[in-house]
């Protein structure tokens, strides 16, 4: 008994052998995955007041004159090479805050999103160096009294 019950098990466990290798053998090749497209968006800020007046929220406003944001700027990512990814301009500021007013101007498009690490730049500022994983959680700045940006 014990050597029928052997050979049974010798020979399903060749028949299963002979089974996997020709399902392998069988499989077409998978069609390359496709280019992973990283969306990008956030909020540049200048302040507008300290003390609450100003537009009400959503409503829209002007940076200061001394402001180097600007509707119309070009916010800008490349890769590690220096190759363009993506632009956009940024469209008119809407006030955001109670307190501290400020006018917001937000951009959000997509990029491809294949490399490791990428440059953020707005028109006017130095470029920033940004991860995948920073970029994925959102980019948030304000322009400080000295005329750079800084992350919130």
């Amino acid at each position: 008994m014990r050597t029928l019950w052997a050979c049974g098990l010798v020979l399903s466990m060749a028949a299963l052998v002979a089974c996997s290798a020709g399902a392998t053998n069988d499989t077409t090749p998978t069609a390359a995955p496709s280019a992973v497209t990283l969306a990008i968006s956030g909020r540049l800020s200048v302040l507008l007041s300290t003390d609450g007046k100003g537009p009400e929220a959503g409503k829209p406003c002007t940076p200061p004159a001394d402001s180097k944001v600007k509707p119309g700027a070009e916010v800008r990512v490349t890769d590690e090479e220096g190759k363009t990814l993506g632009t956009q301009k940024l469209q008119p500021g809407r006030a955001v805050g109670s307190t501290l007013k400020a006018c917001g101007f937000d951009f959000s498009f997509k990029v491809p999103g294949a490399a490791e690490n990428y440059e953020f730049s707005v028109e006017g500022f130095p470029p920033m160096k940004y991860s995948r994983e920073d970029i994925r959680r959102g980019l948030s700045f304000y322009e400080t009294e000295q005329g750079t940006l800084a992350q919130q």
